[in-house]
């Protein structure tokens, strides 16, 4: 429905007409488009670049001062805010299935946490992913990744979710899959510095 303002004449509108064209306004101009409905792909890539950038632009806001000063070098390079060169570099690491780092240059160093999955369970239409581990060392994140019907071998396109790690104690995460199926699933945690730990918990969810 198109909104005016201004009846008779109508000095500005906004809204969608017929389905065919879009009035709006942006940096307080007025213009009028035609409609676009958004892709939504779900793509075992997309699902996973879209795992690791939340986890990304939700992580930025934990980091301390010093790590987010670090990215100021590359930033000003692309003339970029400092967030968006971290997220940019990461996202181009992990295109290649290689973990994120917080500091820029990446220490390379670090420990990650041996937190793995313990347990995959059907929940009426979700599945419960518990998770444990013994040493939190380095943590930062951790990278879970499921297959239907069929063993997962890790990688970036069939990563589902990556969490921030913030303890060792047993805790659930949820996920809802596209289709009820016999689901597999594997993790891999991965410290501040951009290094991985070795893959653990294996685990099998049966509708």
């Amino acid at each position: 429905m198109v909104k005016v303002a201004g009846p008779m004449f109508s000095l500005s509108a906004s809204g969608t007409l017929a389905n065919a064209i879009t009035f709006a306004t942006w940096k307080g101009r007025p213009y009028v488009r035609e409609r676009v409905i958004p892709s939504n792909p779900k793509s075992g890539g997309q699902v996973g670049r879209r795992a690791m950038f939340t986890f990304l632009s939700q992580s930025w806001a934990a980091l301390a001062a010093p790590p987010k000063a670090s990215w100021e070098t590359l930033a000003d390079a692309d003339t970029i805010s400092p967030y968006n060169a971290y997220v940019k570099a990461n996202l181009k690491a992990w295109h290649n299935y290689l973990p994120p780092y917080f500091q820029e240059p990446a220490g390379a160093a670090g420990t990650p946490s041996d937190n793995v999955l313990t347990a995959a369970v059907w929940e009426e239409n979700r599945i419960k992913l518990s998770l444990a581990g013994g040493a939190l060392a380095d943590a930062w994140g951790i990278c879970i990744f499921a297959k239907a019907a069929g063993a997962v071998t890790p990688a970036v396109g069939n990563c589902i979710l990556v969490e921030l790690e913030t303890t060792i104690a047993a805790h659930d995460i949820f996920w809802t899959p596209p289709t009820v199926d016999t689901w597999h699933f594997d993790s891999r945690a991965f410290a501040d510095d951009g290094v991985f730990a070795a893959l653990g918990g294996g685990q099998n969810a049966v509708p």
